[in-house]
């Protein structure tokens, strides 16, 4: 991974779910540590979503998916992902690398913060974001949990208007 470049912040996907207002599926990314937990919203094609989505319920499916048939082709070449980062964000359009090593080497592909992933959790590599794109795009914890608990059935119809606009694709 390219640690000269802006600090990163790990993050799990904490889960997926559905804007009830365009039907798109959206990735929803925790981090991992710190004292107020920050939260990012990416909305997703529905089939990374399924992808992503297979990938957390640990389904195996008969045949390789295209998230598994990288896997497989970057392990045949003996390389390894190392993360993915979600890297920067431009109107609304989010932009992520995937971290390479192979024979020494290492390599930052240019990937959809989707595959990015759905790569990363079939690979059990860590999922970073720039600080700088949580810090502009994320917004706290606890602003998610005062909407769970008006309405758990769904949680991003109610964060308020001024934090939810600035999602809207």
């Amino acid at each position: 991974m390219d640690k000269n470049r802006q600090p990163n912040v790990e993050v799990n996907i904490n889960y997926l779910t559905i804007d009830q207002r365009t039907g798109a599926p959206i990735v929803v990314m925790k981090e991992k540590e710190g004292a107020s937990k920050r939260i990012l919203l990416i909305w997703i094609g529905e089939s990374e979503a399924g992808a992503i989505q297979m990938q957390l319920e640990n389904l195996v499916l008969p045949r390789p998916m295209t998230h598994d048939l990288l896997k497989t082709m970057i392990e045949t070449l003996e390389g390894a992902v190392t993360g993915v980062c979600v890297h920067r964000a431009e109107e609304q359009t989010f932009y992520a690398q995937v971290y390479l090593q192979r024979n020494g080497d290492s390599l930052n592909i240019d990937a959809r913060p989707s595959d990015a992933i759905a790569l990363a959790l079939r690979c059990d590599a860590p999922i970073y974001v720039a600080e700088k794109v949580i810090e502009d795009h994320g917004f706290p914890e606890d602003e998610l949990e005062r909407a769970r608990k008006r309405d758990p059935k769904d949680v991003l119809q109610n964060l308020d208007d001024d934090t939810l606009k600035q999602f809207t694709v």
